[in-house]
């Protein structure tokens, strides 16, 4: 029974993508009823881009939506490696979780594939029927976290 190298699919960021939308959302719409809140900037101060006139969009430039914001430039990573790593890491965190917790809710868990292998009668050679969920149980949760 092969295990996917890719197993929860691309799931996961697409679910920690609405996460970081949902928190610009958020934190866009507080900032702009109270921007002088010190509570409300932890979340994420923002400022109007300095691109065209016609198309000017809003940026966060500190707070918990700048630090999940992935930084703009290669220079911009050099030059705050701080926001690089964390970005990193928070992505990267997010994405494993969600790929967890995508296996356990999809009917791809070790205990979902394991009977999915009973019902079809693959067994796993020099390894007891009851004893394949353990085995599974091995692999199958970090192909997830991958």
């Amino acid at each position: 029974y092969p295990i996917k190298l890719f197993y929860p699919s691309n799931m996961p960021i697409i679910l920690q993508t609405a996460l970081v939308s949902n928190i610009y959302f958020v934190s866009q719409m507080m900032y702009h009823q109270q921007p002088n809140s010190p509570f409300i900037k932890l979340f994420g101060e923002w400022a109007v881009s300095s691109g065209n006139a016609a198309m000017t969009h809003s940026v966060p430039v500190g707070g918990l939506a700048y630090y999940i914001s992935p930084p703009a430039t290669l220079s911009d990573m050099f030059h705050d490696p701080f926001h690089a790593l964390f970005y990193l890491m928070f992505t990267l965190t997010a994405c494993a979780i969600f790929g967890r917790t995508w296996t356990e809710v999809s009917g791809t868990s070790v205990r979902d594939v394991a009977r999915q292998m009973r019902e079809n009668q693959v067994v796993m050679k020099g390894h007891r029927d009851t004893a394949t969920a353990r085995v599974l149980g091995r692999y199958i949760p970090i192909a997830a976290a991958l």
